[in-house]
């Protein structure tokens, strides 16, 4: 168990990236959290995020975990093996997984995804099966069954979930604080093409949010009233990675440079933003009464900021079995061992206690990140 802490944060927020079958990985990452005290007030997420947010914002948080484990127990395949932690070989391993996502492939995943009964390209033009390759109909009946959508909406756990707008290519935010949420807005977010059809929402047509941002990190700064935040993102992509040697290491290292480079830029420019921001807050205390007036004075003072955002940044590191199209594997022991992985790599965060201690006067936003930094071989 991990002990719990105290801090004098006024909101903790939890922003899940997307990632497919590497979202179980938020498992470990949620339990370890909420032992160390840190029970979210906002979740965030993309994609598969956004699955495991709804889930999370839809519960009580003493059944948050039975019903997180229980979405990944429906999604994944009967393995027909015991599972006890028998030891294969490294290739053995790779082997099963790679079966485990042609399974998927040929078969979707059952209370997920199955393939259309005819291929997109005999399908009636504009019609989902004509633009997808699998149905997504199972999904909604199975956030149904798991999320209380009354509870959402009430926002006693503000959820947040980011999908694309297909004809302006913008990512927009679908806020409990703002607006009433349902089943679709969360299907949406995960509406990765050409795999899944998009999803209408108000006549728009809507895509995976990870086609524009797959880190939603932005929505938190936007949320009122601002008040001191401490926001735990995890990550399932990492940008580092040795140098591959095979087509397939190619393949995993490039799809984990596509999705995890532009989040560690992302989140470093917005925090400089928003440091200057606090930057500005702090000069405008020093500014002599005569000048208060001044009209760039007053475009300042709009836009200065005396907000504190503090980020920790736990990102998955994948051992060398995961094989290149890894987050479309749901095997049930990959799955168990990522949530694990989750768990070690946030209980590894909390015994860094330098993040904890009070931070220097007049910076409004810290970011730690990838505090794990031995690969995990």
């Amino acid at each position: 168990m991990i002990t719990k802490h105290s801090h004098d944060f006024e909101r903790v927020a939890l922003v899940l990236q997307g990632g497919g079958s590497l979202g179980a990985y938020h498992i470990g990452a949620y339990k370890a959290l909420t032992e160390a005290g840190y029970v979210p007030d906002i979740i965030c997420g993309i994609s598969i995020g956004a699955i495991t947010s709804a889930i999370l914002a839809g519960n009580e948080p003493e059944d948050c975990l039975a019903k997180i484990e229980e979405f990944w127990d429906l999604v994944c395949w009967p393995t027909g093996m015991p599972e006890s932690d028998y030891k294969v070989s490294d290739e053995i391993r790779i082997m099963q997984n790679k079966y485990a996502n042609l399974m998927g492939v040929l078969y979707g995943q059952p209370h997920f995804f199955k393939p259309w009964f005819l291929p997109p390209q005999f399908q009636p033009k504009g019609t989902p099966a004509a633009t997808s390759y699998y149905d997504t109909s199972m999904l909604k009946e199975t956030l149904l069954k798991l999320c209380n959508f009354d509870r959402i909406n009430q926002n006693k756990t503000r959820l947040i979930t980011g999908a694309t707008k297909v004809k302006t290519g913008e990512l927009v935010f679908f806020d409990s604080g703002e607006m009433s949420l349902t089943v679709d807005h969360i299907i949406a977010s995960g509406a990765l093409p050409p795999g899944f059809p998009g999803v209408r929402i108000d006549g728009d047509l809507y895509w995976d949010g990870g086609a524009v941002s797959n880190t939603p990190v932005e929505a938190i700064f936007k949320v009122k009233p601002h008040v001191k935040t401490l926001v735990f993102m995890i990550d399932l992509f990492n940008p580092e990675s040795k140098e591959p040697e095979t087509l397939q290491e190619v393949e995993w290292v490039s799809k984990n440079l596509l999705y995890a480079s532009r989040t560690s830029h992302h989140l470093t420019q917005v925090s400089e933003k928003h440091n200057m921001k606090h930057a500005l807050n702090h000069l405008l205390k020093h500014i002599p009464p005569e000048l208060l007036a001044d009209p760039i004075v007053q475009e300042i003072r709009n836009i200065a900021s005396e907000n504190e955002f503090h980020f920790v940044h736990i990102i998955y590191h994948a051992p060398k079995t995961e094989i290149n199209s890894a987050d479309c594997e749901f095997s049930k022991r990959s799955i168990k061992e990522r949530s694990q992985y989750g768990y070690e790599d946030m209980e590894h965060a909390f015994s860094q206690a330098h993040w904890l201690e009070a931070q220097r006067p007049n910076i409004g936003s810290q970011v730690l990140s990838n505090l794990r930094k031995e690969p995990r071989f």
